[in-house]
């Protein structure tokens, strides 16, 4: 079997902690099955050796193509898979020749862009974590809670939930790196612990307040969980309210604007929820919903199969005998629209110019169903005319108008 060289392209900058724990995921899952090359401070280690060519080039973070425009330029054969991982300005992409597909981790709307929604990847990030380290006391001596803080809600919510359990028996240990420079300034029940440490002291813990994916992880192994995020206050994840929150990434409540003010009796009454009952069954229940939603296997085998097919669709495309074999399809974002008589190839509301009735019927027949070939033979084409044809399918691929199956 060829050996496959891939390239993965990332920049630090801009980049929240999910991003940058997904980057270490996807190098350990890509470097046991192919030659992967690392470059940009994203990486620990980089990679001295690099090819003149790759057979697909990973970019992790827009900023990339600015940085590195002179080595990437010269790898401008090379099918691009991007992954749009924040929801700042770095996880956003235009359309490009050589862009083949986008791994979209956070909803972030791309067809704005010019991205048609069929060259998006859209998943979750993976757990790898399942164990169950539920355990209940109605009233225990300590009562151990874990926060994790996103780092934008320090002068609000985080100052309410360390007034409100000042007054109890709890015991807070915040997970942050962030925070380490807080240590002086925060009462004596509070300890700070680096990210690192996440599983230990999620073992330990009676309850988890956090959103997010520090969330997830924590109901993965079936703790029970607070949602306390940017946007606001979520409350306590339960079986019939999960799918509630997971429509928001569990990030705060559904409707509410970044950074919501959390009424602290609200915040007190979602807390002690989970000294009123044993939830156990719940927290069962839910870590299967987690499970089907965030499990590694489905995320691994999603992103294997992808690069796979960027990868021989990048192959056909280049040689000449295969590339009539591709089946053109039209892409969400095509449209043509009449004015005055005239027809006009549009994508969103940028207009590609005036097309002929011949080609406005020959892109109709472009269902993903017919090959290129195919197309030609049907409308009666010739060898130098289906050429013609392959020419102008490519320039509208090159647009994202048109998409190819294998």
């Amino acid at each position: 079997m060829k050996q496959i060289y891939i390239l993965y392209v990332g920049m630090n900058t801009g980049l929240d902690i999910w991003s940058k724990e997904l980057s270490a995921y996807l190098v350990k899952l890509l470097s046991a099955r192919c030659q992967l090359h690392l470059l940009g401070d994203l990486f620990s280690k980089q990679s001295y050796q690099q090819e003149k060519s790759y057979d697909l080039v990973i970019v992790q973070n827009s900023l990339c193509f600015i940085h590195y425009k002179e080595h990437l330029s010269r790898l401008s054969k090379s099918p691009v898979f991007f992954i749009a991982a924040t929801n700042n300005l770095n996880g956003y992409i235009a359309p490009f020749k050589n862009l083949f597909g986008v791994l979209n981790m956070k909803d972030v709307e791309l067809s704005a862009f010019g991205i048609p929604e069929e060259i998006q990847l859209r998943l979750n990030y993976p757990v790898e974590k399942v164990s169950n380290y539920y355990f209940y006391e109605q009233q225990p001596e300590f009562c151990r809670i874990v926060y994790c803080p996103t780092g934008n809600t320090i002068q609000e919510s985080d100052l309410k939930l360390l007034t409100f359990l000042q007054k109890t028996n709890a015991l807070l240990t915040i997970v942050s790196d962030e925070y380490q420079c807080l240590k002086k300034a925060l009462p004596p029940f509070v300890t700070i612990v680096p990210r690192s440490s996440w599983l230990s002291i999620y073992k330990k813990a009676h309850l988890v307040v956090a959103s997010g994916f520090d969330a997830i992880r924590a109901m993965a192994l079936c703790k029970p969980c607070v949602i306390l995020g940017d946007y606001g206050l979520g409350g306590i994840v339960t079986p019939a309210n999960y799918d509630h929150l997971q429509s928001v990434s569990f990030r705060g409540r559904k409707g509410a604007c970044f950074r919501e003010m959390v009424p602290l009796d609200l915040l007190e009454v979602e807390i002690r929820k989970y000294f009123a009952s044993d939830a156990e069954e719940a927290s069962l229940e839910i870590q299967k919903k987690v499970m089907t939603d965030y499990g590694k296997s489905n995320f691994d085998k999603k992103v294997l199969e992808k690069t796979e097919r960027i990868i021989n669709l990048s192959v056909s495309i280049k040689s000449r005998s295969k590339r009539l074999l591709l089946k053109p399809c039209l892409s969400s974002l095509f449209a043509v629209e009449e004015s005055n008589g005239k027809q006009y190839l549009m994508r969103g509301q940028g207009c590609f110019g005036e097309i002929d009735m011949e080609m406005v019927n020959l892109l109709k027949q472009c269902d993903g169903t017919l090959s290129v070939q195919g197309l030609a033979e049907r409308n009666g084409y010739n060898k130098e005319e289906a050429g013609i044809l392959w020419s102008n399918l490519y320039e509208l691929w090159k647009e994202k108008l048109i998409l190819f199956a294998l």
